[in-house]
């Protein structure tokens, strides 16, 4: 669970507010907002990359701000967008980076951590793709791959930025379905930016609005339209 409490979140200057609000585990939550408005910024900020300007964050009820480097490693996983491949490195390889907190100082994979990445190539669909390397991937594949290394991290907390982009119609749905399915099966709280507001309206996916008129995070109602979800999000009617 992510609690915040009266917090501003920002760099020299504040950026964005957010009230008290909670977010449960087994919820994927979608966080919606114009480019540049500060979803990275916000996803940061939870990472604990970014310490807050007011208030605070809290994971679990442990300030994320206060978390050693172990404890933030297997209890946040964090994916950036923009992965362009690195070669020699194929797509296996990549994958197994996410079982790093979990394999020791000589970072031998086990049984456990085999099986790990195996499924984690499975749910996102490129099992296929397991030994091509990652800078040889199209750019839908290698978003696949970034999220497969945050699954195999196997962190209680999911953060990604900006998940499916780059992805087809298709694969945009059946990527939310899936990462539906992982937090309520495995009790994980998923916390995504994107601007797929048609999807996530029509999956019933709790949204995170950024009102860029308010410079404010709240949770969209629940029977939102998509007609005020973009009205508020993008000043568009």
């Amino acid at each position: 669970m992510i609690e915040f409490k009266d917090t501003t979140i920002g760099y020299s200057t504040p950026l964005l507010d957010i009230d008290n609000m909670r977010l449960e585990t087994g919820n994927v939550y979608v966080l919606i907002g114009k480019n540049g408005i500060g979803k990275s910024t916000f996803l940061r900020s939870i990472n604990g990359e970014i310490h807050t300007i007011q208030g605070e964050i809290r994971i679990d009820g442990q300030r994320s701000n206060d978390f050693t480097n172990s404890t933030r490693s297997k209890t946040l996983s964090f994916t950036a967008a923009g992965f362009k491949g690195i070669p020699f490195l194929s797509t296996f390889d990549y994958v197994a980076l996410g079982r790093t907190p979990h394999t020791g100082v000589l970072g031998r994979l086990g049984d456990v951590d085999q099986e790990q990445i195996r499924q984690a190539l499975e749910m996102t669909g490129i099992s296929h793709l397991s030994g091509r390397y990652t800078d040889q991937l199209s750019d839908g594949e290698r978003q696949l791959a970034t999220i497969a290394k945050s699954l195999a991290q196997q962190t209680p907390v999911i953060l990604l930025d900006e998940p499916s982009a780059f992805l087809d119609y298709l694969n945009k749905r059946t990527l939310m379905q899936t990462l539906k399915r992982i937090a309520a099966e495995e009790n994980k709280c998923i916390v995504l930016s994107s601007h797929d507001i048609d999807i996530c309206l029509e999956m019933g996916t709790p949204i995170l609005l950024v009102d860029q008129s308010l410079k404010k995070i709240y949770t969209a109602e629940e029977n939102a339209s998509k007609a005020s979800v973009l009205q508020r999000a993008f000043g568009i009617e």
